[in-house]
Parts: C-alpha cells; structure tokens; sequence
C-alpha cells in the first residue's frame, strides 16, 4: 500500500478490526466516523474536569466514556444503555427500536465509568444506593447533544440509561412522518382550529414530541404567539418561546414544573400552548382551563390508544363535560422499523397475511415486501422507522357519548362508525405500500 501512515493503519483497521457496525459500512462513510470519533468530545459542566479524590477516574476510563458516547452518536442510536451485573457491565445502543449487545467491561471498570458519567451529568458521586437523574450538554465536531441520564441502583452497582437528543433545528413536516393521505388531512383540519385540546398518546419512545413539533411548525404564523413548556427542549424553534422544566432546586417555590409554567403561560397573551407532558391532576386541570378560555392547547398523554385519552383524562379527576366541551382529537402512534429501500423486494404474498387483511375486511389488495439485507442496513433488512397513527375525531356523536360519561367501548364504536383507521389497519396499508413487514407491525401493534 502506497499511502501515509495514518491512512494505511486506518486501512488495517477497516479490514482487520472493526466492530459490529463498522462490518458493512462502504470505506468512505467508515472514514466520515473515523473523524467524528477522533473529534474533542467537550462537556457543559465545568465540574466535569474536577478531579474528586477517586483515583479510579483515570484518564483511560475518561476516553473509554468519551468513546462510547461518540460511537452512539454516530450510529444513530437512540439511548445508550449500560447494565451492571455481577460478571461486570454490559453495553447496549438502541438503534430504530431495537437493543443491540455492543461491548462487556469489567466490574472495576463498570464503577469508574458509572462514576465518570455521574460527574458530567453534575450528579452526587458519593449516593450509590438511590436513584439520580440529570443531564449531560456535549459539543461534538460543532454539533450539539444532550444526553438525559438516569440512573438506578441495582444489587451489583449501578445501571445507566442515557437518551440521546441533537439540538439544533427542526425541520420535519407531518408529511415526513409517515401520515396517511386521508389521516394529514383530518388532522391539518383539527390543527386549524382557534381553541380547544389535541392530545398525543403512545408509549416512550413512540415519537410523541416529533410529532408535536411538526404540528407546531405547520400552525406557526407571524400573527400568532407560541408558547412550550418542555422537559427537556429537544429542539430550539425560532418564533417561538420554549421553557424549560426544572426540578433540581430544593426549595419548592424555586422549581420550575409543567403546572406552575401553564398558570404563568395564561397571563402571557397565547395563541397556542405546548405542554410536554400531561402527566398529574393538576397540569390536566389547568390545560383544561387553557383550551376553555380560547387558547389552542397541544400536549402528550400516556395511553394505550386514542379512545382511551378520554378514560385517562376522567382517571385525573378532569369533569366529563370539560371533556367534551374541550377535546378537538386525539392521536395515538407507534414506530416501525421500515423495510431498507436499499433491498426491498416484493415477495409472494402469504397465506397469514390474506387472511389477516380478509379478517380486517381490507379492501386495499395484499402486498409483501421484504429486505434482503445490504450493507446500508448491516444485512438486516430494516433501515429507518416510519409512525403508524390512529386518529379519534370529536364529532358531536363523541361528545355527546363523553359528556353522558358513557363506556369506552361504546365511544369506540361511535368513533369506528366514521373512516376511522386503527394502527393496525394503518400498520397493513403500509405492508401494501412496501414500509413495512407483518411481523413488525404485530410487534408494535395491538392485533386484537
């Protein structure tokens, strides 16, 4: 080989000594990582560079940290997790929704790295036994990230899991989320209006706040005042004035929390309102009292489906009158890795999938599709995700049913007489369409 030094080793490495992500990658793009790896990983806190008396924080465990970070980051994981048993750590990045067994570090190793990563998330190196969360600012290569770190004791130490979240612009539209014709259009229609409640439900992790995000972009307008109330701002909006949640202090009246900041929001002259969370009593009552005095309220909600919005919303002790008089729609959603365009292929439909679309009375023809595995997907067959939704319109039949408090089971019939679309039957468009495999839409999906 003809070439300098650095290079040639570089070569050696590619061939000889890459890692489980590196196996496939195309020389060009494994040299792009190179250099992000190589770049100075610079932390927020300045107590990070702190030395506290524990010797185990070497600066070989410091790079091991810095390493690991930088490795997630550049290949798109999600969250970074990092399990301690009593053989020792064990690491694991998830990538499109699925945990992938990355590396194995010893039981001494494990507590320095722990360790380490407390003092950049500015955490109390000395409690072991209690759970801690907190957050790490990173400058990469001139890129931001945050990483939200929890911590939790377990007997043989301690286990992280750090979310990763890039900072800068958003610039997604719900069209590249993954919305149906007939679902965008429903939804752009609830988005319109002046006032009232839209909330978004699905587990963690289901691309909620994106989705959010996009909305807030499409309803944006130089006429209009924008306010959120987040935990934490995964994107900085222009136009818009974004709050940050904050817990940390001690003294109570010196925490910010999502109620306290909707009451404030009410005396700021709003348009819309961005919650990120409804998650207690009294953040539902107050942003019942925003959506009732002519402010267009958009938040999340932890349910299982849309329908079930409204049977959570009475659970927090919201009147079913409040209910009806304030819930323009609700929107449940999932991700599904997506079939790799690279080598998607249509295949022979099968059986399971006729009768699954028969059982559904589908009219949309069966298709399958299926990836053969690449090097773009690391012969997997899936690369990337797109959202299924399901979206509950509050028609006047709905209102009536909630204002009467009548069954959820009855609200759903009501609202499966209209064109309504459940993930599922969403999941299976999109197998005709060629997104997505049958065997992902049922491991995301409910089938009964």
């Amino acid at each position: 080989m003809r070439a300098p030094a650095t290079q040639i080793d570089l070569a050696l490495e590619f061939y000889y000594r890459r890692n489980q992500f590196a196996d496939s990658r195309p020389w060009n793009e494994w040299l792009e990582r190179k250099s992000f790896e190589t770049e100075e990983l610079q932390v927020a806190n300045p107590m990070a560079d702190v030395a506290y008396g524990a010797d185990e924080i070497t600066s070989p465990i410091i790079a091991a940290v810095d390493k690991l970070v930088k490795e997630a980051i550049s290949v798109g994981a999600s969250d970074i997790h990092m399990e301690s048993y009593e053989t020792g750590l064990e690491l694991r990045y998830r990538i499109d929704g699925e945990l992938n067994h990355i590396d194995r570090y010893s039981s001494v190793d494990a507590s320095a790295m722990v360790k380490r990563l407390k003092v950049m998330a500015n955490m109390d190196i000395a409690q072991e036994r209690v759970t801690q969360g907190g957050r790490i600012s990173l400058k990469i290569g001139g890129q931001e990230f945050d990483l939200r770190v929890s911590v939790v004791p377990v007997p043989a130490g301690e286990s992280i899991v750090m979310r990763i979240l890039k900072k800068g612009a958003f610039n997604l539209t719900l069209k590249d989320l993954g919305f149906q014709t007939g679902t965008k259009e429903k939804f752009g229609t609830i988005l319109s209006q002046p006032y009232g409640m839209i909330l978004v439900c699905g587990p963690t992790g289901s691309g909620k706040s994106t989705t959010l995000y996009a909305s807030l972009k499409q309803i944006q307008r130089p006429d209009r005042k924008l306010l959120t109330v987040e935990d934490p701002i995964e994107y900085q909006m222009p136009g818009i004035c974004q709050v940050q949640v904050n817990v940390a202090p001690r003294e109570e009246e010196k925490k910010v929390t999502f109620a306290r900041v909707l009451r404030e929001f009410l005396r700021q002259d709003p348009d819309v309102i961005l919650v990120g969370e409804i998650r207690d009593t009294e953040t539902a009552a107050i942003a019942v009292q925003a959506a009732l005095t002519g402010h267009l309220l958009l938040s999340t909600i932890h349910t299982n489906d849309s329908v079930g919005i409204v049977a959570r919303l009475m659970d927090m002790s919201v009147e079913p009158f409040l209910i009806g008089s304030t819930l323009l729609g609700g929107l449940a959603q999932r991700l599904a890795r997506k079939i790799c365009t690279e080598c998607r292929e249509e295949v022979e439909v099968s059986d399971e999938l006729r009768e699954v679309f028969e059982k559904e009375h589908m009219e949309i023809a069966p298709r399958m599709f299926k990836g053969r595995g690449c090097k773009r997907c690391h012969d997997s067959g899936y690369r990337g995700r797109v959202g299924l939704y399901e979206l509950m319109e509050v028609t006047p039949d709905v209102r009536n049913l909630i204002n009467r408090k009548a069954l959820e089971e009855d609200i759903r019939r009501a609202v499966q007489t209209r064109d309504f679309r459940t993930l599922y039957k969403d999941g299976l468009e999109k197998i005709s369409q060629g997104f997505l495999s049958l065997e992902e839409v049922q491991r995301v999906c409910k089938t009964i």
